[in-house]
């Protein structure tokens, strides 16, 4: 009994364990961002309900809450720029040697590739047999799948799981981030700056100019593509900064001791980022200054609230490190790239179908169990074992 209780604690028990270092919170930052992809995508296939209530006789509009919820998206790559640029900002400030690049990205193939590889195989044995269900057709297409090339055509293919067009973004900001790098150096982080607002509303203008009859999921693919993103990977890169030389920086720059005061105000920000889009919506994919001003008032907001975190303010401490939000973390990538197909199996039963009302709530209830059962044991045999590879057995937490 023994070699099996112990092998029972180190597959379910170990990985769960509470780490008391700053990654807790940006842990559950990580989990908000699943999560508010969950919940857009379960209001989407529920048939977009409005959310209107009236509060002291005032009607208040919560529909956005659900309907920005693709915005989770930007907060991974945030946060991707962010913890990912720590050691180099590092390295570039002379506080520690160098990043070991084999190692770098031996971990990230193994950060993103098991999990994925995994669930494309069982998508593939269900395409197989279940009818009905989207498979490969044809080889091209498979050795896309394997590369992951969920570009636009005529290089990339079309994903079996729509959520996937986003993981060769984060992939290719993980083979650029080393040169990036350079960026991070004192004295050269403005060149960070301007240089991603710049890449990102130069690609931008050409995707709306020059794909003006595309549809909106093809200009969605399209536009944020990694040149696309770089506001969000590059302003978190430059939070990393910050933080990193938070010591060195003047007081005007940086609240130096005391980074939780960016709690609220990044927040504010994200509300206000939230509130704002679904006002402008026919002003959104098109040339204008409102399609490049959206995500980098949404990053800024993102950005300060992950300076927040990691600078022990309270508020955000609370909202995040509590152990839902962790847990929902620790499993955000097996829960992302599992939650859309599961939505659209239940959504396809004569069950579903046949509800004249409740469908959010009632899509809401019966998905987010399932797939926090489905995701936790993809995280904890699949995730772990390639996260411990050349890292040890006590190191276990994503980054």
């Amino acid at each position: 009994m023994k070699p099996l209780a112990h092998w029972l604690h180190f597959r379910f028990v170990e990985p769960f364990q509470p780490d008391n270092s700053h990654l807790d919170v940006l842990t559950g930052i990580r989990g908000w961002a699943a999560l508010w992809v969950f919940l857009y995508h379960v209001w989407s296939l529920s048939g977009h309900p409005d959310f209107t209530l009236v509060l002291a006789g005032v009607p208040v509009d919560f529909t956005p809450l659900a309907s920005i919820g693709f915005a989770g998206v930007t907060i991974f790559f945030v946060l991707s720029g962010f913890l990912l640029a720590i050691p180099f900002a590092e390295w570039q400030s002379g506080l520690r040697q160098r990043p070991a690049l084999d190692r770098y990205f031996l971990r990230r193939v193994m950060r993103v590739f098991p999990a994925y590889y995994a669930q494309l195989a069982i998508l593939l044995l269900i395409a197989a047999w279940v009818p009905g269900q989207t498979g490969i057709d044809d080889w091209g297409s498979l050795f896309r799948h394997l590369l992951m090339l969920f570009t636009p055509p005529p290089l990339g293919t079309v994903p079996v799981n729509g959520v996937w067009w986003t993981l060769p973004i984060e992939f290719s900001f993980y083979l650029v981030l080393p040169l990036l790098a350079l960026l991070l150096r004192p004295g050269r982080w403005w060149l960070l700056l301007v240089g991603s607002l710049a890449t990102m509303y130069l690609w931008r203008h050409g995707v709306v100019t020059r794909m003006p009859d595309a549809s909106i999921p093809q200009r969605v693919v399209a536009t944020y593509q990694l040149p696309g993103s770089m506001d969000a990977f590059g302003l978190g890169m430059l939070a990393a900064y910050l933080y990193v030389n938070r010591l060195r920086l003047p007081g005007w720059v940086l609240p130096r001791l005391n980074l939780g005061r960016l709690g609220l105000p990044g927040l504010a920000l994200v509300l206000v980022a939230t509130y704002w889009l679904p006002g402008k919506r026919h002003e959104y994919w098109a040339d204008n200054p409102f399609f490049y001003l959206w995500t980098p008032a949404l990053v800024l907001g993102v950005a300060a609230i992950i300076l927040a975190g990691v600078g022990g303010g309270r508020m955000i401490n609370r909202l995040f490190t509590n152990r839902f939000m962790v847990y929902a973390g620790l499993v955000s990538y097996s829960y992302y790239i599992w939650h859309f197909p599961v939505l659209n199996w239940i959504v396809a039963t004569e069950w579903f179908q046949a509800l004249e009302s409740m469908r959010f709530l009632t899509l809401l209830l019966v998905s987010a169990p399932l797939i926090f059962v489905i995701s936790t044991l993809s995280y904890v045999l699949v995730e772990v074992p390639g996260m411990r590879f050349r890292r040890g057995r006590n190191h276990v937490r994503p980054r």
